[in-house]
């Protein structure tokens, strides 16, 4: 069986040291190389072959340096990356995918390590629960802003005013407009909002922040 290689970049040597003691448990995975900072990452990525790079997103006192190489190796050759960090931010989490890299793990689900390599190494888009409720949270966001960015000014001050509980004849008068024509912002809010009620509608629109 062909083994996987594994490249680790970790700036804490007991961390890496034990890292690397525990793939090499698994048969089908060999470390080729580890590094410590971002300039020997992207050093040591342009020298090696590995399959699959294990990266620290923190590096230093900088910040995400970890990522900052990501992008580098990135930009550089076509390799696999899983970000392993100590922390459970949803920014970093974004920002690593955004980034281009595959997986995100905490360490403290390092025993998750070896398969997140195996699937990468694949090509199987695993993504570790750490990170899943995250990306799903941020689709749903984003196809509720493209959603909201159909909502005409009319519609937005209708949801406004039914979530205030006005009836239908009150925005008529506040409005200065028709019957008819309430009715048929209103059912056009329906639909883009996949909506039941008009009073559904404008609490969903509340609590995504389509309306003040």
């Amino acid at each position: 069986m062909d083994q996987i290689k594994v490249m680790l970049v970790e700036d804490d040597a007991v961390w890496r040291d034990q890292l690397t003691s525990f793939l090499s448990r698994e048969h089908d995975l060999v470390v080729v190389g580890s590094a410590a900072n971002r300039e020997d990452a992207v050093h040591l990525a342009r020298l090696s072959d590995a399959h699959v790079v294990l990266m620290d997103l923190i590096l230093s006192d900088a910040g995400f340096d970890g990522l900052e190489a990501a992008m580098d190796i990135l930009e550089m050759k076509q390799t696999k990356i899983i970000m392993l960090t100590g922390i459970d931010e949803e920014e970093a989490i974004m920002d690593t995918y955004a980034a281009g890299a595959v997986n995100y793990i905490t360490k403290a689900h390092f025993e998750d390590i070896p398969w997140a390599i195996r699937a990468a190494y694949n090509n199987m888009n695993y993504i570790h629960p750490d990170s899943a409720g995250v990306l799903v949270k941020e689709f749903r966001r984003m196809k509720w802003e493209q959603r909201s960015k159909l909502l005409t000014p009319a519609e937005r001050e209708i949801l406004r005013f039914i979530h205030k509980g006005y009836k239908q004849s009150n925005i008529q008068n506040e409005l200065h407009t028709t019957e008819s024509t309430i009715k048929k912002h209103v059912n056009h809010i329906l639909k883009k909002l996949v909506s039941r009620s008009s009073r559904e509608a404008a609490r969903k629109a509340k609590r995504l922040g389509m309306i003040d």
